[in-house]
């Protein structure tokens, strides 16, 4: 009797093994397909789970003491609230924080955070801290990199190098403790170093 075997190709494989063979690639690319996508679509998902609840353009807010008088005064460009964190981020934030005698302070900064619902603000990048002199007080500027500001205790710190123009004197410190509301006083961290304007000499 005459077998017949069953049509193979030039190895010797037959068409069923030859399909499955195929199955079995198939799954394997469709399988590297999507574990491949999903490990790209990870860090996006992620990316897009931290959104502000709310987001407040052109932000203004005043805070008054006990007596009704206006104590600080907070603006930014944008305000973008995270309520399960109880943060909330600035854009160009500037801050006037009120004195009971003499010109408030201001402070401007490129970013800012604001914790625990304002009771410590945080500017950060370029910050910049003034105070208008007048029959009492001598102006006063100030330039670090990152400045807090706690409201209990009327205080503004920094643990980065801080520099300190008043008329012509300049004074240089690796850190600084200043409570800004009356009577003002600073402490200074690390070796400070101060630089007096020369006098004037009066004219005969």
């Amino acid at each position: 009797m005459t077998r017949y075997a069953p049509h193979a190709n030039g190895y010797g494989w037959s068409r069923r093994q030859l399909l499955l063979l195929a199955l079995l690639g198939a799954i394997g690319l469709t399988a590297w397909w999507l574990l491949h996508t999903s490990a790209q679509e990870t860090p996006l998902l992620g990316a897009r789970q931290r959104l502000p609840d709310y987001v407040v353009r052109d932000f203004s807010a005043v805070e008054t003491d006990a007596s009704g008088r206006p104590s600080r005064k907070l603006i930014a460009q944008e305000l973008r609230h995270f309520a399960s964190e109880d943060v909330s981020e600035l854009t160009q934030p500037r801050m006037e924080l009120f004195q009971t005698e003499g010109p408030p302070w201001t402070a401007r900064a490129r970013t800012g955070t604001v914790f625990d619902s304002g009771e410590r603000v945080r500017l950060s990048g370029n910050v910049q801290l003034d105070r208008e002199g007048d029959g009492d007080y001598r102006p006063t500027h100030l330039e670090t990199e990152q400045i807090d500001i706690l409201r209990a205790e009327a205080l503004a710190e920094t643990d980065l190098p801080v520099s300190i123009r008043s008329d012509g004197d300049t004074l240089t410190a690796q850190g600084m403790r200043l409570w800004y509301n009356e009577p003002t006083r600073s402490t200074f961290h690390g070796r400070a170093r101060i630089r007096l304007a020369p006098e004037e000499e009066s004219q005969p």
